[in-house]
């Protein structure tokens, strides 16, 4: 897993500048804007990363039990899909849920 710096470092070499919209003209960032942005960028970026390490490994972290809540809840699907789901199929249902339970198994 790459460190917050390694993550700044590699985005401020891909976006060498930024350029936002200003009254229908492009501006170039401030330094401090542009600082801003990329530090918004790879704080999101390694939150990512931490998270999808930990979901696909399925290690032992702190955050393992919330991750694995807020990953398996996302792809089960909100109520109204589920009850959706099981009014045209509770078989295939199921078979979703036993999948997705496989995969997300408690720590």
């Amino acid at each position: 897993m790459a460190t917050l710096e390694e993550h700044k470092t590699r985005l401020k070499s891909a976006h060498a500048t930024l350029k936002k919209i200003v009254n229908g003209a492009e501006i170039q960032l401030t330094t401090d804007e542009y600082n801003a942005q990329i530090d918004a960028w790879a704080t999101n970026d390694k939150t990512q990363e931490d998270r999808d390490t930990v979901v696909n490994d399925g290690g032992s972290h702190a955050d393992y039990k919330n991750i694995r809540k807020e990953a398996y809840l996302k792809e089960l699907g909100d109520w109204g899909d589920q009850l959706d789901m099981i009014y045209a199929d509770i078989d295939a249902w199921k078979v979703k849920v036993k999948a997705i339970k496989d995969k997300y198994t408690k720590p």
